[in-house]
This record gives structure tokens, sequence and C-alpha cells, in this order.
């Protein structure tokens, strides 16, 4: 947060005090100068190094105390030894990194303590601290927390003093839509629990704040869930209504967001975004079911409506594997989305259809208070029919021979040859002994590895997308049964003893198809995620990357059948159709590997090359080749999101593009309109003399609100930073060899945006 962010009154803009101001500003500058020698004191203390540096900081308060007592016939130009106390707090070197922060303490603390060795603590005050300059003080107290304490004992201020200006600042700041810089000061001050989401987080959101959202967020449960029953609201509504909604904030000058982001598909991807990732990264204690049931209802409709529509009008879909995705579907499933899929069946009239809605209600057991709410259903069961009935429990004899026992003969990948035989490993004694036996393989041995995941609506943040692991060794298959795993108490214990023996071993490498799904399933497991990163992985061979580079090999060599059943339906006990087609992709995806490296060696390639370049698991996208001037507005929002949303600082705090003001130079104007195209505040000059008018324009406004000064490398910047030293520049090289995007991405490279691919265009 900036002194200009809290209203922080410096100086005043006319001439004299302008002028005052900068003198006493270049007194701090070179006072910062001498401070940066002293760095290597706060990253490696030494006590005769810290005394020199005590002695200097006492030095220069002895010069303000001297200057302070000066007779001057211009008020402007007295030297106010508290005032230049704050001025050397707002420009201490690197004040917002620790290195910086230990410093401003040490100030702090000399200052107490050379006031202490003069004994002049109440003349000083009695003669320099005035009302304004302590109030100065007290919202110096407000933003620099950390400081608080050191700060109250120098400017004599009370803590209730410091509370009511704070709230004051507060309220004014909600009254004049500066929101971002009132949440920072209720965050840090620890005050999120005293507001409602209307009136904290809301404002945020319709104003683009997301860093700050996610940050009240992480602090308050309560927020969680009134942030997702917020984007729960919406799910199903139409754009009018949704749009109506939002018209009272846009006519209050509240909305700064495009709202479509709220509109079908676009919010019901943002949401699964949100429980996959921040949910899962934060822990935050929601729940699908729970805190969005609009959410969960659309979701699980949807693929009830898809299951409905394979079965009984496509007919691609067996009655077998039907019954299996619907059953696990509606066992998850909230009253409501019962009874709106037992409503589309007998909606339908389709007498079939009908069949199947009672059969749901008789099988599943909370089925009848979902049914109350429909009244048809309840004059069915006033006087039900007796045919209808019948069939119903046919169709229940049915799909109950349909369940197999648990399979107990040998089952093999290839039943007639015999070839690789299948077990399943479901318990805490069969980790244990398929640990040891991948423990014992030779150096430079191959494990085939796939995995099936779970169907997205029966994910929620709360469980994995893992059904099977499948692997290949020792001329057999392994499938890992991790539904069964899951119900294990000690499932965190086992997920990592089988991580680590798969993907820390030395001894040998794990070859998989598209391991970058398959890791991106695996880390869906809470404990891998929290405890492991993807980029230790140094034994995998994604075999897709390998067959990229190989691009001329036909894949049909394998000769392998098709597999047409796909495990997503997670019947338990698993069916014998299903452990063989599964048990194939681990000993196809180690065939198909076997085949390419013969196939490498036959054209001669590097192999050992080939190999090192398939060994990445979860790595950024290569980015295509760009035309050389391709414009950034031809281009797809996805596709400048991959790009941009990689080039970051770090280490800088976060911030959202449209917070960024720029005055352009008339060499970068192309990369200047490309800016703004993306959010930021840009001035674009049409002549030499407009230019240095916005330059100076921004020269006469305090450090924190200037804008940027976007240019190029010339004799023209180097005059312009000459006679503009204070200014902040960035500078774009090599702007006539480098694309549109990659100026763009060069720009981002000294920030820390955030922004997200349910972004967009500002047009």
């Amino acid at each position: 947060m900036t002194e200009q962010d809290t209203k922080e009154s410096e100086l005043g803009e006319n001439g004299e005090e302008k002028k005052t101001r900068s003198q006493k500003y270049t007194k701090v500058e070179s006072r910062n100068k001498i401070l940066k020698g002293f760095q290597d004191v706060m990253k490696c203390p030494k006590e005769e190094r810290r005394e020199e540096l005590r002695t200097t900081i006492f030095e220069f308060f002895d010069e303000d105390l001297l200057n302070s007592r000066l007779e001057v016939e211009d008020s402007f130009e007295k030297v106010n030894i508290y005032e230049m106390i704050l001025i050397m707090l707002q420009n201490i070197p690197d004040r917002k990194k620790p290195i910086g922060k230990t410093l401003t303490q040490w100030f702090l603390d000399d200052f107490l303590s050379w006031m202490e060795a003069k004994n002049i603590e109440e003349e000083l005050k009695n003669e320099q601290l005035t009302d304004e300059i302590q109030l100065r003080g007290i919202r110096k107290c407000i933003n620099y927390v950390q400081f608080s304490e050191s700060l109250e004992r120098i400017f004599c201020v009370s803590k209730e003093m410091i509370s009511n200006e704070r709230d004051e600042m507060i309220r004014s700041m909600m009254e004049n839509h500066q929101f971002k810089e009132a949440s920072d000061i209720i965050m840090k001050h620890g005050l999120v629990e005293n507001y409602t989401f209307d009136e904290l987080v809301l404002p945020l959101i319709l104003f683009d704040k997301v860093p700050y959202v996610d940050e009240l967020l992480k602090m308050s449960p309560r927020f969680q869930k009134d942030y997702l029953r917020f984007l729960d609201y919406f799910v199903g509504e139409t754009e009018e209504y949704i749009n109506a909604f939002f018209e009272p904030y846009k006519e209050k000058g509240l909305l700064k967001i495009n709202v479509n982001r709220y509109y079908g598909k676009s919010l019901t991807t943002f949401i699964s975004k949100f429980f996959n990732e921040k949910v899962k990264q934060f822990h935050f204690d929601l729940e699908e079911r729970r805190d969005a049931p609009r959410y969960e209802q659309l979701m699980k409709g949807r693929a009830l409506r898809y299951f409905c529509k394979q079965r009984f009008e496509t007919g691609t879909m067996a009655d077998e594997v039907y019954f299996e995705h619907v059953k696990n579907t509606l066992q998850q499933s909230s009253d409501r989305t019962i009874a709106f899929y037992l409503n589309v069946l007998w909606d339908s009239g389709v007498h079939e259809r009908r069949i199947e809605a009672l059969f749901w209600i008789k099988y599943l057991p909370n089925a009848m208070n979902s049914i109350r709410i429909h009244q048809q259903f309840q004059r069915f069961f006033e006087n039900p029919d007796e045919t209808m009935m019948n069939e119903v429990d046919r169709l229940v004899d049915l799909r109950q021979k349909q369940s197999e026992p648990e399979i107990l003969e040998q089952l093999f990948v290839f039943e007639d040859d015999q070839k690789y035989p299948i077990s399943i490993v479901k318990s805490e004694s069969e980790v244990d002994e398929l640990c040891k036996e991948l423990d014992s393989l030779e150096k430079g041995e191959y494990v085939g590895y796939d995995g099936e995941f779970k169907p997205s609506h029966l994910v929620d943040s709360h469980n994995s997308k893992m059904a099977i692991m499948q692997l290949f060794f020792n001329q057999k298959v392994i499938i890992i049964d991790c539904v069964e795993l899951e119900k294990l108490p000690n499932r965190d214990e086992f997920w990592s003893k089988i991580y680590e023996t798969l993907f820390e071993s030395k001894k040998f490498k794990v070859i998989g198809f598209d391991l970058k799904n398959d890791m991106e399933a695996l880390y869906s497991v809470q404990t891998i995620c929290d405890n492991y990163k993807t980029e230790n992985i140094d034994n995998c061979i994604c075999v897709k990357r390998f067959v990229d580079i190989l691009n001329n090999l036909d894949l049909s060599i394998l000769n392998l059948e098709e597999k047409s059943t796909k495990l997503t339906t997670l019947t338990r006990p698993l069916r014998k159709n299903q452990i063989v087609y599964a048990a194939k992709d681990s000993a196809a995806v180690m065939e198909l590997f076997l085949k390419l490296m013969e196939k490498s060696k036959e054209n001669s390639v590097d192999i050992d090359k080939i190999l090192m370049d398939s060994h990445m698991v979860m790595t950024t996208k290569k980015v295509a080749e760009k035309k050389v001037n391709k414009a950034l507005n031809t281009m797809k929002w996805s596709e400048v999101y991959e790009i941009l949303h990689t080039h970051r600082d770090a280490s800088k705090p976060v911030q959202n593009i449209s917070e960024i003001r720029i005055i352009a130079d008339m060499m970068v104007l192309g990369a200047a309109k490309n800016l703004r195209l993306l959010g930021a505040g840009v001035l674009l000059p049409n002549t030499m003399s407009e230019l240095m008018k916005f330059v100076e324009e921004t020269e006469q406004m305090k450090s924190d609100d200037q804008r940027y000064i976007l240019t190029i490398p010339s004799r023209s910047y180097e005059i312009l930073r000459a006679d503009y030293p204070n200014l902040k520049y960035i500078l774009l090289q090599n702007v006539h060899s480098k694309t549109p995007l990659d100026l763009i991405c060069d720009f981002f490279d000294n920030f820390n945006f955030e922004i997200s691919p349910n972004d967009g265009f500002s047009y």
C-alpha cells in the first residue's frame, strides 16, 4: 500500500513547497546511497558494522536537528526532524524486502536511542511535533503495522488515536470506491471478520481485484462459502437475469468487470477450476454438494442427460455400463439432483423411460424423498399400475444378476496365449509387496505406466481423479485400485510410498504414453500435491513426446485390439472385461516404447538425446512458431494467455495490469496499443510536444502516482532521463526485430501480473 493510497498528506504542490520538497528528497536520496553501502550488515550482522551504521544514522539526525534550529525567512524551507523521519521511511532502500524491513526497524530504534542519548525527546515533541505531523505519524502506524510500536513512541500517539483514524480512513476509502486500499488496511489490522461479504469482497470482485479477493478467501472460511454461494447463484440463469443483477452496481459506477464471465459455460468452467485449483491448494473447507448445490445439480444433471441419451436414444451405451454410470452418479447426488433426473425420465412420456424412473425410485434408498416434489409420481403411487411395477421388478432382477462376484481366476492381458498375468493391489500388504518388488528391479529396467480417471462429475475437491494405476514390469501387469486405497485409514502413507517408489527411483525408468495428463490426475491426490514437486521427477519418459520426435512412425505396428471399454464406470468389484482392457494400456505403452527404440536404432538416430528430450513430465507447452508481425488482436485470448501467464517477476507484489498507467514514447506506440488492449491505462502522444506535456504532468505527481515511461534505449532516452531522473522508465529492447507478443512478454517480465484464462481483451 502506497502513501498516496492511504491519503498520506505530503507537502503541497505549489512552487515553493515543491522546491523545498525536492531539496529534502535530494538529501534523502544521498543518504540512501550511504545506507545501501551497509547492506552487508543486514545480510550477515557484525557488531562493529552495526555500530558503524548506528553512528551514520545518528549523524543524519544530528544534521537534521541542527538545520531544524536554523532561522530561515521562508517557513517552507524550515526543516522538521519528524518530517524527515517520515520521508526517510518512505524511501528506505528495498523497504518492501526483508533486508529493507530490517533497516527500517533499526532506523526507528536508532532514532529513539538518539533522542534518549541527547535527552531531548520532550523538547523535540514540544518544538516540532505539530498536529499535522502527528496525523501523518498516525497514518504511518496504520500502514506500517510491523513498526507500529516504535512509531507510536516516536510520534506520541495512542492505540485509540490509531484505531479512530484507521476506521475513518477505511470509511472514506469505501465511500470513494478505493476498495483495494481499504481491504489492504483491513487485512493488515486483522479486521476481516468485522465486515460482510457484500461490504468487502463483492466490491473487490466488481473492481476485478482478484489478488485481494484471493487473500480474503484465504483468511476467512466465511468468505469462502459466501464467495461460492455468490458464484452458484448465477448457475443456470439467463444472461438477461445476470445483467439485471449487476445493473444497479453499474449505475453506481461500481462495475469494472465484463459480466459475461458469469454466463453459462464460462461460469461453470470457472467454478470447476476454482474447486480443482484454489480449493485444493489452500485447503478450503468447501464441497460442491453442500456449498454449490446449483452447480452440483447442473454438472451431474448434464452427465445424467448424456447417459440417458446414449442408452435410450442412440443405443450406443450398453445397459450394464449405463446402470453403473447412473448408479454412481445418483449415489453421490443431492435429493434435488435425483428428483431432476427422475423428472427427466418421467416427463419424456416414453414408457421405457418411465419404467427406468420407477426402477431408480425402488433401487435408491433416498429416492422416495425426492419424488415428493413431483405430483405425477404422487398420483402414480396412490394407485400404482401393476403391469409397470412387474416390469420394474424384472429390471431389478436383471441388473442384480449383471453384478458379478469378485474375480478369483488368474487373468491375462492376452488370454489365448496366457501372456502377461494380471494382479490387483488394493490392500496395505499388497502395496508393501508391490513396492518391495519394484525396489528389487535391476538398474536400467523399464516400468510401463498408465492411469484411468474418474468421470469429472464424480470428482470433488476432497477426492482425487485417480481410479486405477496400471504398471507393467517383469512381464506382468499390476493394477493398483486407487478407489479402494482411498478407503484405507492411512491412505496418505500408502500414496507417499507408491509415489516415492515409482518416481524417485534411480534404478528404473517409468514409461508412460501421455505423462502430462497422467501426472495432473496423480497430483489431484492431496498428499502428493502437498509434498512432492513434478519438477523433481527425472526418471520418466513420455512416449507421446518420443512419438512427436519420431513423427514418421505408424502406431498400428502394435497390432493390439482397440479398447472399447474404459474404467470410468468405477464398478466395484472390478469386472473381468474392465480389468483386461485396463491392463492392456501399460503393456501397450511398453511395447510401443520398445518399437520406438527399435525404429530409432534402424534409423541411426541419437537415442540418448531423444530419451533426454522425452523426460519432461509437466512442462510448459512449447510456444508455436509465431508469425513475425501477427497482430495481438488477431490471436485468440487463450493463445495469448498460454504465453503471457509465465512471464512474471514473482519477487514483486501481485498486480492487475489495469493498475498500471503508462506514457508511450513515439517509438513504441504499437506495443503501447497492445498493452491498452490488455487493460493497461496508456497515454498515446501524437507529437513530441504532447509527449513532453505528459512527462511534465507526471513529474508533478507523487512517486507512487507517476506513470511509467515506456521507451527504447536511445540518445533521446538518455536526454530525457537526465532531465527527469526521478521518473520510472521501462525500456523495450530490439523493438524492430521482435514480434508484438514478444514485446508484451518483455514488458510483463518487469511485473508480477495476475491474469486468468477467463480474462480477455479490453476492446
